[in-house]
């Protein structure tokens, strides 16, 4: 059971690095009858979508949300490398795009299984990270599990995968460098055996990552 704290935002780790913004998609067209698309305004205030000038119906460009699983054995994490385009052939922790009719947990537990041939059940995971990536439009979602056997496999979305420690993990091949410093946190909490929450804000100026709540030694059964 996780348990709050007075100063858990004491200690935000906060780093700043430069990448290239994404802005609004330029649409030109309605999906629904083909009028042409404008920037909506309520009042005088502009937002940040389109609506249609021939239907009035409104074009929202949203974020998308990244599900991932850290999955641990012992003082290892589990990585899979990736078969798919981008980043083809470079590694990271299992996950991808959340689909409709998913819960968070679900869609983490299936991408898990996707890319790794790990089964384990929504309801065994727990809430780890969360965080907003501002410059690609993305909302990120990571839980954790742990499992008694270091078998994987592979799946069509993956070239590899394997559990690795700290100084095994190829560090030199991630996919988003951009996080590699959530995934040393979860290395830091393996190592204590004590796991906050944590939340990160990336834009692109700055990177935060600070905990949101405290748990006493984990002690859950996640094994599959």
């Amino acid at each position: 059971m996780c348990k709050h704290s007075a100063n858990a935002f004491a200690k935000a780790k906060c780093y700043r690095f430069l990448t290239r913004s994404v802005t609004l998609s330029d649409m030109n067209f309605c999906s629904e009858c083909g009028g042409p698309l404008l920037r909506h305004v309520v009042g005088t205030e502009q937002r940040n979508h389109w609506y249609c000038a021939r239907c009035r119906a409104p074009q929202y460009v949203s974020p998308r949300i990244i599900v991932t699983t850290f999955v641990a054995s012992g003082d290892r994490l589990l990585w899979a490398q990736r078969g798919l385009e981008p980043q083809r052939g470079k590694w990271g922790i299992p996950g991808g795009f959340l689909e409709l009719g998913e819960t968070l947990a679900e869609g983490a537990a299936r991408e898990l299984c996707e890319e790794t041939g790990i089964v384990v059940l929504p309801d065994q995971l727990q809430l780890y990270m969360t965080g907003s990536i501002t410059f690609i439009n993305q909302v990120y979602m990571g839980f954790r599990a742990t499992v008694d056997v270091d078998v994987c496999s592979p799946g069509v979305e993956s070239m590899a995968c394997g559990f690795f420690t700290r100084d095994e993990c190829p560090w030199d091949e991630v996919a988003y460098p951009q996080v590699n410093d959530s995934i040393r946190q979860a290395y830091d909490d393996l190592d204590s055996g004590s796991f906050d929450v944590w939340q990160a804000e990336m834009t692109e100026s700055y990177y935060v990552l600070r905990s949101v709540s405290h748990s006493e030694v984990d002690q859950s059964d996640n094994g599959r």
